[in-house]
């Protein structure tokens, strides 16, 4: 053999082996692939998977609420995340890690609700941990163009911290009726005293002998939270300032948008052997949907 051919046979052999090669690069594509029919055959079987996902600590932010406009927090924006996460989100942990700026992209992707991959990481938590300070940018940034500035931000500021017993009773039994029905978690925002708000996501509802125990995801915590409403009360109080808790429309269209977007995702990886990307960022569909708020 002369030397031009054993040095193209060393260097053919080198990019086959070689970690940056078309070879790894087509691997992980593949390998995305196989995470996102996994995930979309598991949706398929399992119809509360997501209020199963996102009660397990290891599928949300590693971080709690805080920051934000006038460092008053980003807790819609934070449990937003959370939710849109367990649907339109994969993790491939043989993957190379992503960049900052890589990592930046993909949580952008997900706040505008479109189909990722997230390589290098097991799950949220792990990818989160690793990438408090993009993600952290992206809710701050979020809360500007949809919630400071937006329809998104008056949705939780037309609400009473006290109400008659009886409409406190239809607001749990709607939120009950709720889960029961879809089987997925329910995003609420929570009036507070003043011009206050805070979100959360109920996870689990049952019934008791006077009431409702029910467990929810809230970002000013890393566990889940248990409460319970019991018949006759007019608030429930979050230390010592009453509040209720509203099931909004927007939050509702919301769950909607995101449960058809990765159903799109499903079918078109299916029948095209690629995920398909919605035209519109979720809050644009959102605020087409809502049309501008109703004035008092």
């Amino acid at each position: 053999m002369n030397r031009f051919l054993f040095l193209l046979c060393v260097l053919a052999v080198a990019f086959y082996f070689s970690p940056s090669s078309a070879a790894t690069a087509l691997s992980s594509k593949t390998s995305g692939a196989l995470k996102w029919k996994q995930h979309c055959a598991n949706v398929a079987a399992t119809p509360d998977l997501f209020l199963r996902t996102i009660s397990q600590a290891s599928n949300r932010l590693s971080f709690t609420n805080h920051g934000g406009l006038f460092n008053g927090g980003v807790c819609w924006w934070h449990s937003r995340l959370i939710r849109a996460t367990q649907y339109l989100a994969v993790f491939d942990a043989s993957a190379p890690k992503p960049t900052p700026d890589e990592a930046y992209k993909l949580v952008y992707r997900l706040r505008s609700g479109r189909p990722v991959t997230i390589p290098g990481f097991n799950n949220l938590h792990e990818f989160s941990n690793a990438f408090y300070n993009v993600i952290q940018q992206n809710l701050e940034e979020w809360q500007v163009s949809n919630g400071g500035f937006g329809f998104g931000f008056l949705d939780g500021l037309m609400g009473s911290t006290t109400v008659p017993a009886n409409e406190l009773k239809s607001l749990m039994d709607g939120a009950y009726i709720e889960i029961k029905k879809n089987q997925k978690p329910l995003y609420q925002v929570l009036q507070l005293p003043g011009v206050t708000a805070h979100a959360w996501i109920i996870a689990g509802m049952e019934p008791t002998s006077n009431g409702y125990i029910f467990s929810v995801v809230d970002s000013n915590y890393l566990s889940m939270q248990t409460w319970a409403y019991n018949y006759g009360d007019t608030h429930l109080k979050y230390g010592h300032l009453p509040f209720v808790s509203y099931t909004t429309r927007r939050g509702l269209k919301e769950e909607a948008l995101l449960t058809k977007r990765l159903n799109d995702s499903c079918v078109s990886l299916q029948a095209k052997g690629k995920l398909v990307d919605a035209p519109m960022t979720i809050d644009e569909e959102l605020d087409l949907l809502m049309g501008p708020p109703a004035a008092n």
